[in-house]
């Protein structure tokens, strides 16, 4: 089954990196509109990602489901479903140099014609993601509003 893999290194800390990635106002502040997320002490919870006016069709998106794991500064791990069913989105953080290096990984697609046709979607988009929060972390500048 196709996976997607993205690694990037950014200049600032895994916890800087940790607080964006696992709160709702770090997705809000570089990514989507309206992220609600919840962590429970276990280290599992529940995310649902919003976008509005997405896209070339200024689309309404909301996807989102359980926070499998959370673990601070170390690993976020949740599921979503872009395509026929629920994709696992695991998001790895290490000390790199001076920052962290962001280790993404997508996996749970199947061979179907609608999964396929999301893996491409996302395996791209998780690539502009991980520049966005880049962007963010390091230079503190939001360029969302062209997605």
């Amino acid at each position: 089954m196709p996976e997607i893999n993205h690694k990037t290194y950014i200049k600032v800390t895994v916890e800087d990196v940790y607080r964006t990635i696992s709160t709702a106002q770090g997705w809000n502040a570089w990514f989507t509109d309206e992220t609600s997320l919840e962590i429970n002490p276990d280290g599992t919870g529940e995310i649902r990602m919003r976008w509005t006016n997405f896209g070339s069709e200024n689309v309404t998106v909301e996807d989102g489901d359980e926070i499998l794991e959370a673990i601070p500064n170390q690993k976020f791990v949740f599921q979503w479903s872009p395509g026929e069913q629920s994709s696992t989105v695991t998001i790895n953080l290490e000390p790199y140099r001076e920052g962290t290096l962001v280790i993404l990984n997508e996996s749970g697609y199947t061979n179907s014609e609608k999964d396929l046709s999301a893996c491409i979607e996302c395996a791209t988009g998780w690539g502009e993601a991980l520049t966005l929060l880049k962007i963010y972390l390091e230079y503190g500048i939001v360029y969302k509003q062209d997605l």
